[in-house]
């Protein structure tokens, strides 16, 4: 059977067939199950030897939360992970984490950094920025396209995203 995390990733998929926008409901959606499904978990990958194991961010975000619960009011950690595993995570909590996970890309990319994103089975990727200089381009004009247009872009930095096979699953 497949866990609550599982079904909801198959429910988006299906729209995402004719609808590939960005939709902040579903990152929320998304966000808010995994915190709050036991059941799920997510593969860990080493770069160079593969599998390694499975991860709950379930279990993960009950463990951060006990962690802060014991900090903040001195309770042995059993009781403060007794507490923390009572907690069902809101739309709110997967706000903060969202946008957080947002500053923290935006910013560490800003170093000039690769960042990995995504280590798993099938793929490895990652994140970096590059300075664009300001360029001036000719596009076709949509109504006519015999007629074209001359735009100029400002310098920008533009995100970039790499994957490949991982080492791993090379033949």
């Amino acid at each position: 059977m497949k866990s609550e995390m599982e079904q909801l990733v198959a429910e988006i998929k299906k729209i995402t067939e004719h609808q590939t926008s960005i939709n902040k409901a579903d990152e929320l959606r998304v966000m808010t199950t995994m915190l709050n499904d036991p059941e799920f978990s997510v593969g860990v990958y080493d770069k160079k030897i593969g599998y390694i194991g499975q991860r709950s961010p379930h279990e993960e975000a009950v463990k951060f939360v006990g962690d802060i619960i014991q900090r903040a009011t001195g309770l042995e950690k059993k009781d403060s992970q007794h507490l923390a595993a009572g907690l069902e995570f809101t739309k709110r909590d997967a706000n903060f984490l969202i946008n957080n996970m947002k500053d923290f890309l935006s910013t560490y990319t800003d170093t000039g950094r690769k960042i990995n994103v995504i280590q798993s089975a099938a793929t490895e990727a990652n994140l970096y920025t590059k300075e664009m200089p300001a360029s001036t381009k000719t596009i076709p004009n949509k109504d006519n396209p015999k007629d074209v247009k001359t735009i100029t872009t400002s310098p920008y930095i533009k995100l970039v995203s790499q994957s490949k096979c991982p080492k791993y699953n090379e033949n």
